[in-house]
């Protein structure tokens, strides 16, 4: 039987990103910004929940919305034709915190 090497991980893969999220959470806590992730599968009415939102508020808030998709800024779109903010991020899939915080500074 061939020997077996075992590598022990000491620190969780994600631990850098979680750093990361930990420490957008608390800027945006300092400056008073609530960031709602919203995920769900393509055509589950995202966007739809969004725009009526927006609709909601009626300029009650300042809201912004940042877009991740993989290769399409049809929502993003959608979403900039309320009137408010819309970034759209192609992501290939997942938005690291530092995404998100890069597009914070724009």
């Amino acid at each position: 039987m061939a020997d077996v090497r075992i590598i022990e991980v000491k620190e969780s893969v994600f631990a850098d990103n979680d750093r990361k999220a930990a420490e957008l959470r608390a800027r945006n806590k300092e400056r008073g910004t609530f960031l709602l992730n919203l995920m769900s599968s393509p055509g589950s009415g995202k966007t739809t929940t969004l725009k009526r939102t927006i609709e909601a508020l009626d300029g009650r808030l300042s809201i912004a919305v940042m877009e991740a998709d993989i290769d399409s800024d049809v929502d993003a779109r959608a979403i900039a034709q309320t009137g408010v903010a819309s970034v759209q991020v192609h992501t290939g899939g997942h938005v690291p915190p530092r995404r998100i915080h890069d597009r914070g500074r724009a």
